[in-house]
């Protein structure tokens, strides 16, 4: 038979006699000496007091010295091992009647690691509750049926019911759904993340009363399977309110810039067409007659000029504000637009006794710039730098490299200067400074648009100046390696036909009738002219005469000229007559879409007798496209 003996010999529970009477222990197993450190010849013989610290055992053995013996079981205590340091303990303590006495069967097990464990979890839990707390969302736990497990307390602030652990989430949302405006939808949505728990969604819900929720759900995993969903619920009331506001701002931004857009559009047409009629009769007279009446004809000229000048410089600055105006970057060469201009405004020096000279200029010297636009702005710089020097002064240009990668083209003059305070102002929109106020001819936007047009091509624009000596105004743009040489053909546009040809023109304008009229009339006599006031008019013109080349003007007082080319194209007896535009709208963007809709050339308000005679020519004897 089995000794019961090698039970409590080979058992990890440590397992101690104490007698009753002397609270002494008579014996114990080897777990014993295992959890404690005594040895069992110290371990016998000892006052169970000696080993066990906790304040309920205290109390416990005065309870059995009063009370006499009483089982406990699981509780748990503290006992001191032999290095001093104290032991959680799980005991059980059985009375056993002997002839020597009441004995006191004391088991224990040390649960340090499972207090350890408790410890960490409680530190978890407790780590947990606070970051669930914190969170600015709403936080729903629920288990796979739809329960309700937990929530945090931000939940119960942005959710407008009661909220009850234990509860069907079905139920709380029952009456959520209700306060919808999409109810279909989520319960719909709802209805896909029961019937699949690994789903990961989000939904956004708005309430009648204004608010808007987005509710984000993921499964809740236990050794990656799913064992319930958690949601969380954010309030993104202020962010879509934000949202909708800047949708409003943009769409009045948008509204405002295609007010703007319109506005160049209709300006530039109608400032041009009454110019159109100047400048183009005055070129009449210069080229027809003699003596009195041609220099006559010049002055109405050269003021038509200027006038158009400040009528581009205006508009030019209105598309820049309006983002409207495009370029066309490449590789110039300085030296050359240099020479241009200075040649350009020779006679306006010569007129004032200045004398206008550049330095020599590097080889190498290229920038990154719109051509046309480069040349503007130097043109701008130099013919104030006429105009606002002394008698028999001087200007000079000359370029320098400042910084790498920018070439710096700096006009200087010898004129009465600027002073700090009006420098301050000089860049500004129509802000013309001391006496050039009255004096001088401008519109005072020459410089704005100068600046802004080498911000637009990465450079800048700025001066230095002293009163009574004089000023340097500079550009500065990135430099730019030289363009591959290439071969550019020219082309010389072919014979004018001696063929009578018919040309409809169809213009609301009765002066610029009378000048297309009367300039085909004297130098192009065989071809034969029709006008046209209104689209439908024309139309119907067109399709009676089918003429061999179309104008059209490209705002008419029933229909845009493009709306004209169109209902031309559908017409078999029209369908291939050529049609050049004519309009005072020089927006390039205008320009490439009457091209891209298939007129064959673009003629720009006030017309150059010379361009036009070229393009109608052209277009007639070839058929071909000629942009401008």
């Amino acid at each position: 038979m089995l000794d019961p003996q090698l039970l409590s010999q080979y058992c990890d529970t440590a397992i101690m006699a104490v007698h009753l009477d002397s609270e002494t222990i008579i014996a114990a197993n080897p777990a014993s000496e295992t959890l404690l450190g005594y040895p069992l010849a110290q371990l016998i013989g000892m006052k169970i007091a000696d080993i066990e610290v906790g304040l309920q055992d205290v109390f416990f053995w005065e309870d059995v010295r009063q009370c006499g013996a009483q089982e406990v079981l699981h509780v748990e205590s503290e006992y001191r091992h032999q290095n001093g340091q104290f032991l959680p303990v799980s005991k059980t303590i059985r009375v056993v009647q002997q002839a020597e006495g009441v004995i006191c069967i004391i088991s224990a097990s040390n649960i340090g690691a499972s207090k350890r464990l408790e410890e960490e979890s409680a530190r978890s839990s407790s780590l947990l509750a606070a970051t669930l707390e914190s969170t600015v969302d709403g936080i729903l736990v629920t288990d796979l049926d739809g329960r309700i497990i937990n929530f945090n307390h931000r939940l119960t602030q942005i959710w407008p019911w009661q909220i009850q652990t234990e509860a069907k989430i079905s139920t709380l949302l029952l009456e959520f759904k209700t306060q919808l405006q999409e109810r279909e939808q989520f319960a719909d949505w709802l209805t896909d993340l029961y019937h699949d728990p690994y789903l990961e969604d989000k939904f956004t819900c708005s309430l009648l009363d204004g608010r808007v929720y987005e509710i984000a759900t993921c499964p809740q995993q236990y050794r990656d399977a799913p064992i319930g969903r958690v949601f969380s619920v954010h309030d993104i009331s202020e962010l879509k309110a934000t949202e909708a506001a800047l949708r409003i701002a943009r769409d009045q931004a948008q509204t405002a810039n295609k007010a703007k857009s319109d506005f160049l559009a209709h300006m530039s047409h109608e400032l041009r067409t009454p110019l159109n009629a100047i400048m183009g009769f005055a070129q009449v007279i210069e080229a027809d007659d003699e003596g009195q009446h041609q220099i006559l004809g010049s002055y109405i000229h050269k003021a038509g000029q200027h006038l158009l000048g400040l009528i581009n410089e205006v508009l030019d600055l209105a598309s820049i504000e309006a983002g409207k105006l495009a370029l066309r970057l490449e590789s110039i060469n300085v030296a050359e637009v240099i020479h241009d201009c200075i040649e350009l405004t020779q006679f306006l020096a010569k007129d004032k006794g200045i004398t206008i000279a550049a330095q020599p200029i590097a080889a190498n010297c290229f920038i990154q710039a719109d051509q046309r636009r480069f040349k503007q702005m130097l043109l701008n710089l130099i013919s104030n730098a006429i105009k606002y020097n002394r008698p028999a002064g001087k200007v000079t240009l000359f370029v320098t490299q400042e910084q790498a990668g920018h070439w710096r083209i700096t006009v200087s003059d010898t004129g009465v200067g600027i002073s700090e305070q009006d420098q301050r102002k000089l860049f500004t929109p129509f802000n013309r400074v001391g006496d050039a106020q009255t004096q001088i001819e401008g519109t005072g936007i020459g410089l704005a648009f100068t600046r802004k047009l080498a911000l637009l091509m990465k450079g800048q624009v700025g001066l230095s100046s002293e009163v009574n000596v004089g000023s340097q105004f500079w550009i500065d743009l990135p430099a730019a390696l030289a363009p591959d040489s290439a071969i550019v053909a020219l082309h010389t546009p072919s014979a004018i036909t001696t063929d009578t040809r018919t040309i409809l023109y169809i213009e609301d304008d009765l002066l610029s009738q009378k000048l297309i009229q009367n300039i085909l009339a004297k130098q192009r006599p065989q071809y034969q002219i029709f006008v046209a006031k209104t689209g439908q008019e024309g139309l119907a013109l067109a399709h009676q005469l089918v003429p061999d080349l179309i104008l059209l003007d490209q705002q008419l007082p029933d229909a845009t000229g493009a709306m004209i080319y169109e209902q031309l194209q559908l017409n078999e007896r029209t369908c291939n007559t050529p049609c050049i535009a004519l309009s005072g709208n020089t927006l390039p963007e205008q320009i490439n879409d009457a091209l891209r809709t298939g007129f064959s050339a673009y003629l720009s308000k006030p017309v150059q007798i010379s361009q036009a005679l070229l393009t109608i020519d052209q277009v007639l004897s070839q058929g071909k496209h000629i942009p401008r």
